[in-house]
This record gives structure tokens, sequence and C-alpha cells, in this order.
């Protein structure tokens, strides 16, 4: 599961979504900022695809921006509203494609009416996927690659990545951003 990054307070998220609600757009950057590796690491596991990863992270901003009125501080965290937020959109997404995630990544009750052939072809698009995603980060540099793979798969925000591999946070934005475009490339291309 994705981790809620650690750099500002509960009550400073909440008044971010109090300002997006309001229609501040700053504030909806500094939220897409600090949110968007974790919630873009767990829509990867739920998904499996990056591509469509990345549609359905942009969707669960949308999403953000157009609920942030709804968000009640005594219901739940920030980050953990934010997450079923993206979970929605990944599983309203899986049906309509009629794949279910895997069992380690939802609850059962959620699990229950998919179908054993779905989750055969699931598994396999899921391998392939995963094995497309290894080969590309290999072609990556190393610096962007360690600094993606941190991003994408431990949930680590950008400033405690930079603490981790003690370089700024400018540094670790850049490699970043090489990173995933990088690896964009890589899997847009056609597959033999």
């Amino acid at each position: 599961m994705a981790t809620a990054p650690e750099s500002i307070s509960v009550h400073e998220e909440a008044d971010l979504l109090s300002r997006i609600a309001q229609g501040d757009r700053d504030a909806f950057r500094d939220l897409y900022a600090r949110y968007s590796a974790p919630l873009f690491s767990l829509a990867i596991r739920l998904v499996g695809n990056f591509g469509e990863s990345e549609e359905l992270l942009q969707d669960a901003f949308v999403k953000i921006w157009r609920n942030a009125g709804s968000f009640d501080s005594r219901k739940s965290r920030p980050f953990t509203w934010a997450v079923t937020i993206l979970r929605r959109t990944c599983i309203d997404h899986l049906r309509k494609r009629n794949v279910r995630p895997t069992s380690a990544q939802l609850p059962e009750d959620l699990l229950a009416d998919a179908s054993a052939s779905g989750d055969i072809r699931r598994s396999a698009e899921v391998h392939d996927d995963s094995e497309r995603l290894k080969g590309a980060l290999e072609g990556i540099a190393p610096n962007p690659r360690k600094a993606l793979e941190l991003a994408l798969f431990s949930g680590m925000t950008q400033s405690e990545i930079a603490r981790r591999l003690e370089q700024p946070v400018g540094t670790i934005k850049s490699w970043i951003r090489r990173g995933l475009l990088g690896l964009r490339e890589t899997l847009n291309q056609p597959t033999p």
C-alpha cells in the first residue's frame, strides 16, 4: 500500500484540500507534488500497467479537484481520502475491462464476483507488464533509475528520496522526470 508522505502535517494537508475546494490552483499543485508519487505507485500495483496508471492518476486528481469540498477531516485523513479516490478510480477501470486486481491488493469483498478465467488472464497480463517494466527500467541511466524505483515502488516522496540518495530535491525531480520520459518512450514502443 502507498505510504502517506510525511513532510507536512495532516492539518496542513486538510488546509490544502480546503483551499482546493475554493479553487486555489497553488494548493492543488502542492497537493499534487506531495501525493502524485505514492498514488502513482499504488495505481501501478492495482492496475499493473504503466500507461493506464498514469491516466488513472490524472483521473483521480481531477476527482480530487472537483470533490475537495466533500473532504471531512472527522472521517479520514487527507491522504487516506486521496487513496480511496484513486482505488475507486482503478477498480472502476478494471471492472470496465472485466479484470480483477490481485487479492493482495484489494479486500476480499471487492473480489468476490470476478471469474477464474479473468484471474488467469489478468495474472498473465500483469506478468507481461512487469517484465516490460523491468526491461524498460534497465534501459534507464543508474541515477534516474534509482530515484524512479524509489518513487514508484517504495512510495517515497521526492524529499525522502533526496535524503536517501544525498542529492538536492531539484536533482531528484529531474532524475524522476527523465526516468519517466524514458519509461514512457520504451513502454510505448510496440512489442515484438
